[in-house]
């Protein structure tokens, strides 16, 4: 059966299932006049019975009687099914056009009568066992592969590697192990988010080790039919068992091995139960490991997560600078970069908290790029320019918008830039833009120079504060506010919430049933700081205005641009923190400083 064919089979078993019950079931376009006893009587009694056929029905003496009866010179259908007497029967038996259908011929009638509905029921269960073998196991059709992918492909997971390597050595060598009673470890489970390189990692393993390697995803395993999903599991295991030495790969198997629940179908418990079961089913003889990714841990069930079924549990968490170099210089092999290590070591400093995924999309969208513009090197401007396409998204310029509109993004976005410079905790500024991008009309975009892995309560409410600044700054300039500060305000609750429910940084700490005092520490933490915006944008009125006004005209401004228009020489407006520090200190609720020195 060729593959077209096979495409093509399931359409054409419909198409005929539905022709013939459309041939079969539809209503004649005419139906036949369902007439009386009495006139049945009379029209024998005239002789205008043209053609009947009877037919013998229950209880004895019932017949259906079918045929056509002159009227007005022409024949017309007729149906009765009533009693007939001895006479009656007799006279209709003496017409040389009437027939009568015998019980003990009615038979082959039946069955004549039944080969549509059981050719249209072969047809169904063609199509459910055409069904049932397509969705066979997915990793049956996997063939399995010696992955080419080494450690040195996988970069920026220093400590992932380092964790594997004892499973390699072990399908390498398991003589040395097995010596001093050791056992092969049944299962791995990478835990990280997305685009940290799980899977290339998987391959990496299989590769190093010189082992086969099965891959399957979490929703291959499910299906309508409860059963399937419990099968393909057996399937894959056997398979590996076979092939040894071998590793079983599932990816996203929270899809698979989430929490079961009493309202939980039977389907997904059967194939959850069968996982558990497959992994109790081999040992360290067998040479098979099951290596398994997630980026949600929580979800999965405590019985997968027992030793014995996933004995190691690696973190493969977003690169650092170190990584990031490691990962820019893997995915740029065969980029032709300007300078290439001066300029990644640019690009891995100001990309904190991408994952691998995104550097080699940047490496992929800076060539784009470069080839757009016909241009032989890649270079620092368009590694940069697609670094922001990464991270902030891609600039819509055929978007029109109206001066007015223009206008309220232009103040909205330099309230934002003009608060993130009073900020002496965050990040610096990188861009200030009213040209849309993504799904934002402007945007005010800060670089940090470093990873950051813990945040002060300060540094936050500075986050706070910024994020309040382009309502402040509409409300000042326009006298209105705007639906524009709808994504400023969302991250602003976010951060609150967390801030006193999450991290204890509120007055004191709050449990459950002190849900609604934490609730307005939290209102009060968004008043405070939308106040303190309000402060800022009014001190700082007459600079707010001009970047405002530039940005009307240019569209977008680079930080130097924006230090050289607003004067500042040192790239902040405060060489130490403001006033506005010593607010936050005396904690929500204060009333914001009249004035903020700048020195």
């Amino acid at each position: 059966m060729t593959a077209k064919f096979k495409r093509i089979f399931p359409v054409l078993l419909i198409a005929i299932a539905a022709a013939i019950g459309f041939l079969y079931m539809r209503e004649p376009s005419v139906a036949p006049e369902e007439i009386t006893h009495a006139r049945l009587e009379r029209l024998v009694s005239a002789n205008a019975i043209a053609q009947a056929e009877i037919a013998p029905r229950t209880p004895a003496g019932m017949y259906t009687i079918k045929g056509k009866y002159l009227k007005s010179g022409k024949k017309a259908d007729f149906t009765v099914t009533t009693h007939l007497s001895e006479p009656l029967l007799e006279k209709l038996l003496s017409k040389s056009t009437t027939t009568m259908s015998m019980p003990h011929l009615s038979a082959r009638s039946k069955l004549v009568e039944m080969l549509p509905t059981l050719f249209i029921a072969v047809i169904i269960g063609a199509l459910l066992f055409y069904q049932m073998r397509a969705t066979r196991s997915t990793a049956t059709h996997k063939i399995r592969q010696r992955p080419s992918v080494r450690f040195d492909d996988v970069a920026g997971v220093d400590e992932a590697k380092a964790e594997v390597r004892e499973v390699i050595d072990f399908l390498r060598e398991p003589g040395k192990y097995k010596k001093l009673g050791g056992s092969l470890p049944k299962g791995v489970l990478l835990i990280g988010p997305p685009g940290t390189g799980k899977t290339m990692l998987a391959r990496a393993i299989a590769g190093e080790a010189n082992a086969n390697f099965f891959s399957a995803s979490g929703s291959d395993f499910n299906e309508v039919y409860v059963g399937v999903g419990a099968k393909r599991i057996r399937e894959i295991f056997n398979q590996a068992k076979a092939a040894k030495p071998s590793i079983i790969f599932i990816d996203e198997i929270d899809c698979l091995g989430k929490h079961r629940k009493h309202d939980q179908n039977g389907e997904s418990q059967q194939t959850l139960n069968a996982l558990l079961t497959a992994m109790d089913g081999f040992n360290s003889a067998d040479g098979v490991i099951v290596v398994a990714a997630t980026n949600r841990p929580e979800d999965l069930d405590d019985a997968l997560m027992r030793p014995g079924r996933f004995d190691r549990k690696v973190f493969v968490s977003l690169p650092d600078s170190r990584g990031r170099r490691a990962i820019l210089n893997t995915h740029s092999r065969n980029a032709p970069i300007e300078h290439p290590e001066k300029v990644l070591e640019v690009i891995a400093a100001t990309t904190p908290g991408m994952s691998g995924a995104d550097l080699a999309n940047l490496i992929n969208e800076a060539a784009i790029l470069s080839a757009q513009r016909s241009k032989a090197n890649i270079s620092l401007a368009e590694l940069e320019e697609a670094r922001d396409k990464v991270r902030f998204g891609i600039e819509r310029r055929s978007m029109t918008m109206k001066a007015d509109e223009r206008r309220v993004v232009a103040y909205h976005e330099a309230g934002h830039a003009i608060a993130q410079l009073e900020q002496p905790l965050l990040p610096p500024l990188h861009k200030v833009t009213i040209i849309p991008r993504g799904m934002s009309l402007g945007s005010t975009m800060s670089l940090p120079k470093e990873d950051q892995n813990i945040h002060s309560r300060t540094y936050l409410l500075q986050q706070l504060v910024v994020l309040a600044a382009g309502r402040a700054a509409e409300q000042t300039f326009i006298g209105d506010i705007t639906n524009g500060a709808n994504g400023d305000l969302d991250s602003a609750k976010n951060i609150a919430r967390k801030m006193i429910h999450d991290w204890g940084m509120g007055q004191k700490l709050y449990y459950e049933f002190e849900k609604d005092h934490a609730e307005s520490e939290i209102n009060t933490l968004l008043t405070d700081a939308y106040k303190q915006a309000l402060a800022i944008i009014e001190q700082k009125r007459e600079q707010t205005k001009l970047l405002a006004e530039t940005l009307l005209k240019e569209e977008t401004l680079a930080r130097d641009q924006v230090l050289k228009l607003l004067g500042i020489e040192d790239g902040r407006a405060s060489k130490k923190p403001l006033v506005i520090a010593d607010f936050l200190e005396n904690g929500p609720g204060s009333p914001p400083p009249s004035h903020y020195t700048n020195n």
